[in-house]
């Protein structure tokens, strides 16, 4: 089996287990501005422990274990619930998001499971929404576009990120707050929004969606202020 139908396979493995504990909320920890739950563990539990099973020498980079082996060859980077907060909550927005970056292999996976939608990209080969090609916008102009963004930890980001809205307030047609940059990159990829911007990122939070993103003709930039990475997310037509 090829490590992208192994990563489909897991994905929906992790994704029933969420879908049937939603409202079956464990708290293990909560800060200012996160979340922990039991339920992120256990999905990362299945998701990592089915893929060693076939490949037991790639390496990970994982959210919620942190672990990395000593190199990047054959690595599988993995959010085993991005929108933890919304899930608490009985938000229907989050999902499940696996990237792997190989030499001969590159592809994003980002499973909704709730609303049953799975996003793919494979690196050459385009992007898909459960089996469907898919594209960003045609949008090419500011005032008519739809902006998602996400600020919200730490004071410094948080008074940045206001600044970011604010300028744009004025110009796009609408913003959206959502909760899920994994999915924010999936709408994107999609045509359902048209601009994307996010600030200190983890790579958990943005591999697999960069890639399916970019299998769907957009673009994804990083730049940084005072500190602050800014991720700035596009249709390829649209200058933010």
């Amino acid at each position: 089996m090829r490590r992208f139908d192994l990563g489909v396979k897991v994905i929906k493995l992790a994704g029933q287990y969420l879908r049937e504990n939603f409202g079956k909320i464990s708290k293990l920890s909560e800060s200012r501005y996160d979340i922990k739950l039991l339920q992120d563990i256990e999905s990362e539990k299945i998701l990592l422990s089915n893929i060693k099973k076939s490949f037991p020498e790639d390496n990970f980079l994982s959210e919620e274990s942190k672990i990395h082996k000593k190199n990047e060859k054959n690595l599988w980077i993995i959010d085993p619930l991005d929108g933890s907060l919304n899930f608490s909550k009985g938000i229907p927005h989050f999902c499940i998001s696996i990237a792997f970056i190989g030499q001969n292999e590159k592809f994003g996976i980002i499973y909704d499971f709730f609303k049953e939608e799975l996003f793919t990209g494979i690196e050459g080969e385009g992007a898909y929404l459960n089996d469907k090609r898919i594209k960003v916008s045609d949008i090419d102009t500011i005032e008519e576009s739809i902006l998602s963004i996400g600020f919200m930890r730490g004071k410094k980001e948080i008074s940045y990120g206001l600044k970011i809205f604010k300028n744009l307030a004025k110009n796009v047609k609408r913003i959206r707050i959502m909760g899920s940059a994994s999915l924010d990159f999936c709408y994107l990829a999609s045509g359902r929004i048209d601009l994307s911007i996010h600030l200190n990122l983890n790579r958990w939070d943005y591999e697999a969606g960069g890639i399916i993103l970019k299998e769907a003709g957009g673009r994804l930039e990083t730049e940084e202020y005072n500190g602050i990475k800014v991720f700035k997310a596009t249709n390829g037509k649209l200058v933010i």
